[in-house]
């Protein structure tokens, strides 16, 4: 028998006649546990409520703005701006037509946040991410405290805002960040809500709810997941009252009715647009062509993008141990069957890459926070807390490693380490920040009181905060390819919303321009040409040739001829990709009619031309 203490304590599972999300939050914010430090005063939860809302803080909402708009946040940032514009929300568009990429709802938080500053800037485009990153990290620990104590609930918190994938884009205005709060939160909030015998038709729609909104930001994805998931898990459970009853069908409703407020609107206006929008791009990422390498190598990008935690999950692995945390939190259950239902999706994809299991991270930064409890409890086997102890020091030895080697790429003049030199006043920061984090992994390594694992944890996830929103962010300020200033001077030369694009424009360029760009067909005659096009623009690509050219942007692709049925001359040619390249990937032309009749090609440039660089 395991020897009784914290981590043989499993909470009542007291009703309350709060709603769920508010029963979840109360049992967060207002519990106490067996942690207790070496006084033996009892601790309150709303230090570490306060911690994690700091290293978030630190994390992602630090220097919001210092990167360029880049990847795919000028995509849904220009269908925000087109919704305010023109009043639909319904009907996500580029350039004035239908962008049937994905569902609207990553684009009406921008647009929101747009409305209220008066335009989708960077802060617009951003903020939804953060908040929903912040928003996730609070819930993680809230659903944590229902079965976890502090020590596991707060190093699942701390694992999930720190994860290598989720530090990469949990700052930018991409999807993967709110997409993950509402599939994650369905997850948990219907796993809490189950555990506590709530209402069935209230845990259900809560559930679907949330499933609804993941749905609305990315597709079937989160209604897949959710429902999956949870069967899977009463099927194993063989619960079937909680699977088969009204509950359950009135989830269904409530979910038809959310998705159901947009898609049928949309459905009735763009009737052959419905599988590009609601399901296409993941059609697009199940092929046979790689997929005996991807089986092969996505599992360990998986454990890179859980980096510097995943390696914790190897405690869990072993039997014996796997056993006793199975006989003391039967709640694993339920992760594990989760993650199993749902891994397949991404694993058997050869176009999955690894952002897109980032929705089941909250679930595997819950099994973190088991690992560390289970490590650092009273019913640890020698194994558990040797583990824990080299783990710490090993990330000492680790964290002391880079931070030197960001000194010595700062200090001395060697290529190998160039890429991680820092401004001066950062390393003044960097330093102490360095070792006290060392320092303290250490120091924390040689005890098993219940507050020093929670200071490691704290002190690792402080280490990668100050990497994340400060070395990170200069390493890639050294590369970007910032177009605003370029662009701010080309429209000084040309006159005011004059500008038109032969077909779909590069979408970073028309957001950068902020002037919308109409969009013409390509010219196949020059009588095709409107009469009043003066100056214009098209995307250029080192593939195209005289006789074709692309126009792929996402699922919107086709060929056009790469020969203009006009004369013309080249004003300038803007590099678009994120970062400086020797040979641009994607470049935008702007050129002016010359009213002669002639024909030139995009590969043979004009005589007579002024090029801006």
């Amino acid at each position: 028998m395991l020897p009784q203490g914290p981590y043989a304590t499993i909470r009542p599972l007291s009703p309350l006649p709060y709603p769920l999300v508010q029963m979840v939050m109360d049992d967060a914010l207002n519990s106490s546990d067996d942690d207790r430090p070496a006084s033996g005063s009892l601790i309150r939860d709303h230090w570490p409520v306060a911690a994690l809302v700091a290293l978030v803080f630190a994390a992602y909402f630090l220097r919001l703005t210092a990167l360029p708009v880049c990847g795919e946040e000028s995509r849904w940032a220009g269908a925000a701006r087109e919704m305010i514009a023109t009043g639909d929300w319904v009907t996500p568009r580029q350039q004035g037509t239908l962008f049937p990429e994905r569902p609207p709802l990553g684009s009406w938080a921008m647009a929101l946040v747009g409305l209220v500053r008066g335009r989708v800037d960077l802060v617009a485009i951003r903020l939804p991410t953060v908040l929903a990153t912040l928003a996730m990290t609070l819930g993680i620990f809230a659903y944590a405290r229902c079965w976890l104590s502090r020590t596991g609930s707060l190093a699942a918190a701390v694992a999930y805002a720190t994860f290598g994938q989720v530090l990469q884009i949990g700052r930018l205005g991409e999807s993967e960040a709110l997409f993950t709060l509402f599939v994650g939160g369905a997850l948990l909030a219907w796993h809490a809500g189950y555990m506590r015998r709530r209402n069935p038709v209230l845990v259900w729609c809560v559930g679907y709810a949330l499933a609804a909104l993941g749905a609305l930001v990315k597709g079937p994805q989160a209604p897949v997941y959710f429902a999956a998931a949870c069967t899977a898990f009463l099927v194993v459970k063989r619960d079937w009252r909680w699977l088969l009853g009204w509950g359950h069908a009135a989830g269904l409703a409530c979910f038809a009715a959310i998705v159901g407020a947009w898609f049928v609107p949309f459905a009735l206006g763009h009737w052959t647009a419905i599988d590009d929008i609601w399901a296409g791009l993941a059609q697009d990422r199940f092929t046979l062509d790689g997929l005996a390498k991807h089986v092969a190598s996505y599992p360990l990008e998986t454990f890179g993008c859980l980096l510097p935690w995943s390696p914790l999950l190897f405690v869990l692995a072993v039997p014996r141990v796997f056993r006793a945390v199975l006989a003391q939190r039967p709640q694993i259950v339920f992760l594990l069957v989760a993650l199993a239902v749902t891994y397949p999706t991404v694993w058997l994809a050869a176009g999955a890459r690894g952002r897109y299991y980032m929705p089941l991270y909250p679930l595997v930064a819950v099994l973190v926070g088991l690992a560390v409890e289970y490590c650092t409890s009273a019913a640890a086997r020698p194994l558990g807390r040797a583990y824990w102890k080299h783990f710490q020091r090993g990330l000492a030895i680790t964290v002391g490693v880079i931070g030197a080697g960001v000194v010595a790429g700062s200090l001395v003049a060697w290529d190998p380490l160039a890429k991680a030199a820092q401004p001066p006043t950062f390393l003044w920061l960097w330093i102490p920040g360095v070792s006290a984090a060392s320092g303290l992994l250490v120091w924390c390594s040689r005890g098993l009181q219940s507050w020093r694992p929670q200071v490691a944890v704290l002190a690792l996830g402080g280490f990668l905060a100050l990497a994340a929103s400060g070395v990170m962010i200069n390493a890639r300020l050294r590369g970007a390819n910032n177009i605003d200033p370029r662009l701010a001077a080309i429209k000084q030369q040309l006159p005011a919303g004059q500008l038109v694009s032969l077909g779909r424009v590069y979408h970073r360029f028309a957001y950068s321009y902020e002037t919308p760009i109409e969009q013409i067909p390509w010219p196949e005659t020059a009588g095709q040409l409107p009469p009043g096009v003066e100056y214009f623009c098209f995307d250029r690509r080192p593939t195209d040739t005289a006789e074709a050219r692309s126009t792929s942007d996402g699922r919107l692709s086709s060929t056009t001829s790469g020969t203009l049925p006009f004369e013309w001359e080249e004003v300038a040619e803007i590099a678009c990709d994120p970062v400086h390249r020797d040979v641009p990937s994607r470049t935008v032309v702007i050129g002016r009619v010359r009213r002669q009749p002639s024909r030139e090609t995009l590969l043979a440039r004009p005589a007579a031309r002024t090029t801006l660089r």
